[in-house]
């Protein structure tokens, strides 16, 4: 199985786990869409309010009229997600349709766990295995959005007690001085992993913290199993991900009327 099979998949059981935190999130699968309308939309996620491909046997001119049927029925503008090397065809039927293209992000893959880092003398490592725990990595994203001006609760849809305890969740927490500085998780489904939700408060970078958390949690995954492991990155974060192992195997284009 490729990267970008691995990734479809992981993603995608992702997807459907954290749209289970919120009632009146919706998910819904269609012509080999996976589509999720978010009870507080979040437009600029690949989870909130989105679309990715499942299934690439399924005509593209079909899957964006599911894609455009299931923005109208449940009133949101979604984001279509698509990988720029494996959905050149679905990129043709957007663009034909009028969507138009926004940010593109790097798929990035690696085959084996990743080194470590060594914290620094003030800082602390914590997996994620009690509420207390669960708490603070929360507080880590929330911090992040109201600096942004954004909705802190919508950190519910990933950061819930029920998601970050989850068997199948790696989670970690990066301490500074006692206090919450840095979090991510790994997503485990079949046998690989994906890393999601990586965050370090504005204030406790350039420390590597990110680097840690991001190790941390992928390392865990493949303790417990996960023979690979992908994410998605931002252009700030991809050369960190390089350095702990990670390879770039596609991009990840946003697409929306």
């Amino acid at each position: 199985m490729t990267f970008l099979d691995q990734s479809d998949r992981t993603t995608a059981a992702a997807a459907r786990l954290f749209a289970e935190q919120e009632a009146d999130t919706v998910v819904g699968e269609d012509a080999g869409m996976l589509m999720v309308a978010s009870a507080r939309p979040y437009l600029r996620s690949l989870f909130y309010s989105s679309a990715r491909r499942l299934d690439r046997a399924v005509p593209p001119e079909k899957a964006i009229a599911a894609f455009q049927s299931f923005g109208t029925e449940h009133g949101q503008q979604l984001n279509l997600w698509v990988s720029v090397d494996g959905d050149t065809d679905l990129i043709a039927a957007a663009e034909s349709a009028g969507m138009q293209r926004g940010i593109e992000l790097e798929d990035m893959g690696i085959a084996s766990a990743p080194a470590v880092p060594t914290p620094g003398f003030d800082v602390e490592l914590a997996e994620v295995r009690d509420i207390e725990e669960a708490d603070s990595f929360a507080e880590v994203h929330r911090a992040l959005r109201i600096e942004a001006e954004q909705d802190p609760e919508t950190v519910q849809h990933f950061a819930s007690h029920a998601v970050l305890l989850n068997p199948r969740v790696h989670a970690f927490v990066a301490y500074l001085e006692r206090k919450p500085a840095a979090a991510a998780l790994a997503f485990r489904h079949e046998d690989s992993a994906g890393l999601f939700w990586v965050a370090t408060k504005t204030s406790a970078r350039k420390r590597g913290l990110g680097a840690l958390v991001s190790a941390a949690a992928v390392d865990g995954a493949f303790r417990a199993g996960a023979k690979s492991a992908t994410l998605t990155a931002t252009a700030l974060g991809a050369p960190v991900y390089r350095q702990l192992g990670f390879e770039r195997f596609s991009g990840r284009a946003r697409y929306s009327f």
